[in-house]
């Protein structure tokens, strides 16, 4: 690996160049051959023969010569020879644009994964690329598109960043070169045909490595990128410079406090050094802070305008449509800098910040007593602080912040909706700060709060701050590594902060060599949403061998794992939606369809056993291999169209619903029908349709008597008429019959319906279902009833009882004397039970 012994470009020494022939076979890898000597190697020195060579070559070119040209540092040999990029990508071959295969042609045809190419192509990494001088890409600005055959397009651009090399999505006219591989964007290629742009592909990708010399040659390009890191170094040592100066004035306040005897400030009692760096390089200003600078700005706006707001009612929206809202929504991923953000923006404007959690002030009371009463008031501390200086105003009012508030849960009695209505009627301006906006149970703040978003700042908008950091912490950070620890974090400065905290105790060089290992460690893990999900379980780069690599078995499964109830269902409802790209040969879609069905129905055996009462919890891995990697290993590819949310859900709960509506018919018609669920949905709802119906929408009002007779017979209810009626689907679907009768017959059934008494189907406790011989002269069994409302009567010869408040309760019945009992008792005992109404059923 290369050792880069300076980040900053002030030590002009090169070291650790080497040149690796590439091993291939193919017609590009024999250009690579041919211009393999004319490679030029700062380290080694040049033969007579080369040096003339070269002169030869150049003699007929003009030289300008440059002031502040670095012979040993850009790779020149000489001041009559200068080495640029455009000398180095002339001598590379071109791809030869009509030969590119598009992804416009790639249509249904479903071809196999080598392109018709039964042999494996072994997939290279970022260890098998030849490896250049320091810097040696920069000032080019290079675009990669398509896959290329031997490593993956994200190796590929991390291995051009590594050596300095802007990266960008889209090709302009500042684009240097596009390295290009199959399946290219139709439109990118369109453009570098217009453009006129150079096209390599990977072997000339290498090419361009091996040729570039140290810190990118004597390209104007070039020259321009080592100024602009130049004056980052100057502003990063200014800012470290400045932060001292501060450090230094905060010693002598608390030196001088001491002599004088007076209390110095809490913040200044804590030593620089024992603070945390989040705390001790926290922005100072608005300009400190990483990227979200619009957000800032609408932020900064809605609070300046907040008391012109106020005075009109807030019925004014003003140029950017902020003036009605009362409170501000600030919502984005967690540690990009909102709360900093709104105290920053408070702080400059001269407000005065009431900070609550509302993770701690969860329920309407805690609301009520927390916050309401602060609605309205004015700021003590600003108001006695400026009570001298009449001109700032603001100074005496205050901003409530209240953070965390998607931490309120369902479950908090009311403090979601107390916290809207304080948005609605709030006299004193509230920002409100969140991490996920769209969540259902933040709806009530729609139309309430003006949504600001924040998004993941980028690497370059992170950089800046941590260069200075890195000098006042006296650490070496390569610039060209801090896209890895913002893909490492996803973006969370805070997360950054704290990892260069920890990784300074024990190194002080971060660069190519250890970010990797530091990268993996400190990856911040994040549980994906569903569409999330399922958007990486189909695409098809993660099951071919070069991203198996990077994406293998284990973290496949994991996507199941961040969570194992959606992921299956969401695959299940795409897996039909996508094109592949990973066919074997020979097979087609709808084979790979076909084996992917196969497994998902086979993930439900195994589902049932871990949802069972057998609770085998152990096979979660299993089924996750099942329902969701395997399926969509087969059929992984392009979605063919936008990924949709499992209507699993929706038909379950309807499933559900009807069964529910069906038991309770079965219940109902149990009396006149002798049949299960099934035989009642099957062979009686179609017969009663046509019995509860036909007389209505024939007859009309004339046939409300037929209609209701019928459902008495059958112990039915008006809502048992309804549900019949919406049972019923396809051909004998009721929908357009229900249209066609009149509202005024309807009305009329309904009324007839309500005026009359109907027959009511009652079932007690102890009764069979089951019609036997013997059932006439069974007893039902009332033993573990008691009614309160039925007295027991007393018995003849009954002796009255000592305890009068005993016969007042009618809960407690009195057992009588058996002697007495049996000689008043006749002998069949049937006269002195209850005589009771029976249906047999």
């Amino acid at each position: 690996m290369v050792n880069i012994t300076d980040f900053f470009g002030k030590d002009k020494k090169t070291g650790g160049g080497r040149r690796l022939r590439p091993s291939s076979s193919t017609s590009s890898s024999t250009a690579a051959k041919k211009t393999e000597p004319e490679v030029i190697d700062l380290d080694e020195p040049e033969s007579e023969a080369t040096v003339k060579k070269e002169e030869k070559k150049k003699s007929s070119e003009p030289v300008k010569p440059k002031a502040n040209s670095k012979p040993a540092s850009s790779g020149s040999t000489g001041s009559t020879n200068p080495v640029t990029a455009q000398d180095v990508l002339a001598k590379i071959p071109a791809v030869d644009l009509s030969n590119v295969h598009v992804k416009e042609n790639v249509q249904f045809d479903f071809r196999n994964n080598n392109n018709g190419n039964d042999q494996d192509v072994p997939m290279g990494s970022a260890d098998d690329f030849p490896e250049g001088k320091p810097n040696c890409l920069l000032g080019l600005t290079l675009v990669f598109t398509g896959t290329l055959p031997n490593i993956e397009r994200g190796v590929a651009e991390s291995i051009a960043k590594r050596y300095g090399a802007r990266i960008t999505k889209s090709i302009s006219s500042k684009t240097s070169a596009v390295v290009l591989g199959e399946e290219a964007g139709p439109k990118k290629v369109d453009t570098i045909k217009k453009l006129g742009i150079k096209a390599i592909d990977e072997e000339g990708f290498k090419q361009l490595i091996l040729g570039m010399p140290a810190e990118g040659g004597d390209g104007a390009l070039a020259e321009k990128a080592r100024k602009k890191i130049e004056e980052q170094e100057k502003q990063a040592q200014k800012e470290a410079d400045e932060m001292a100066k501060k450090e230094k004035e905060r010693v002598q306040r608390i030196e001088a406090a001491q002599k004088s005897g007076e209390s110095a400030k809490q913040n200044d009692l804590v030593h620089e050094q024992n603070k945390l760096w989040t705390v001790k390089y926290a922005p100072t200003n608005l300009q400190q802070i990483c990227g979200n600078k619009g957000a800032v700005t609408k932020l900064k706006s809605w609070l300046t305008n907040w008391d012109e707001s106020k005075k009109n009612g807030f019925k004014k929206s003003g140029r950017d449509g902020s003036g009605v809202f009362r409170a501000a929504m600030l919502y984005g991923p967690p540690g990009i800098g909102k709360t900093t953000a709104a105290h920053l923006v408070a702080n400059e404007l001269g407000y005065d910040v009431l900070e609550k959690n509302a993770s701690d002030v969860r329920s309407k009371s805690l609301l009520n007593v927390g916050v309401k009463n602060a609605l309205d008031n004015m700021s003590v501390m600003g108001f006695f602080e400026n009570k001298h200086n009449a001109q700032d105003d603001n100074s005496k009012k205050f901003v409530i912040v209240m953070d965390e508030v998607d931490g309120m849960s369902g479950g908090d009695r009311g403090g979601v909706g107390q916290l809207a209505q304080f948005c609605r009627k709030t006299l004193t301006p509230m920002i409100l700060i969140c991490n996920e906006r769209n969540i259902p149970k933040m709806r009530p703040f729609d139309r309430t709060c003006l949504d600001i978003q924040f998004r993941r700042p980028d690497a370059n908008s992170i950089k800046a701050r941590l260069m200075t950091i890195a000098v006042r912490e006296r650490f070496k950070l390569d610039p060209n590594i801090v896209d890895k620890l913002v893909q490492a974090t996803r973006g969370d400065i805070r997360q950054i902060i704290n990892l260069l905290s920890t990784v300074s105790k024990t190194t002080k060089t971060i660069n190519h060599e250890n970010i990797t290992e530091i990268s993996q460690a400190w990856e911040k893990e994040i549980a994906l949403k569903p569409f999330d999900i399922a958007h990486k379980l189909l695409d098809g780069r993660i099951y071919t061998d070069a991203g198996s690599q990077t994406f293998n078995l284990n973290d496949k499964i994991a996507l199941y794992f961040d969570d194992f109830d959606f992921a299956p269902l969401m695959v299940q409802e795409n897996y039909v939606n996508t094109r592949p790209s990973l066919l074997q040969s020979g097979e087609t879609h709808l084979e790979a369809i076909a084996k992917a069905a196969d497994s998902i129905s086979m993930s439900n055996l195994v589902e049932t056993k871990i949802r069972s009462s057998e609770q085998l919890w152990s096979l979660l891995p299993l089924h996750a291999v099942l329902s969701s990697v395997y399926p969509a290993s087969k059929i992984a590819g392009q979605m063919a169209g936008r990924i949709n949310f499992t209507s699993w859900l929706g038909q379950n709960s309807k499933t559900n619903k009807y069964y529910r509506l069906l038991q309770e018919l079965q219940y109902h018609t149990r009396l006149s029908t002798s049949t299960n669920k099934v035989g009642l949905r099957l062979e009686y709802l179609p017969a009663l349709k046509k019995r509860l119906l036909d007389p209505i929408s024939k007859e009309g009002s004339e046939g409300i008597d037929a209609v209701i007779k019928v459902m008495d017979d059958y112990y039915l209810t008006k809502e048992d008429w309804d549900t019949i009626m919406e049972f019923l689907i396809g051909p004998a679907s009721t929908d357009a019959a229900l249209k066609k009768i009149p509202t005024p017959v309807k009305t009329a059934f309904t009324r007839k319906y309500n005026s009359t008494t109907h027959p009511v189907a009652i079932y007690r406790a102890g009764t069979t279902t089951m019609a036997s011989s013997a059932s006439a002269d069974q007893k039902p069994d009332f033993e573990d009833i008691i009614d309160a409302d039925d007295a027991a009567p007393p018995a003849e010869n009954e002796e009255p009882d000592e305890d009068a408040d005993l016969k007042k309760d009618k809960l407690i019945k009195q057992k009588a004397k058996p002697s007495k009992r049996k000689a008043t008792k006749p002998a069949s005992g049937k006269e002195s039970a209850p005589k009771r109404r029976r249906t047999k059923t």
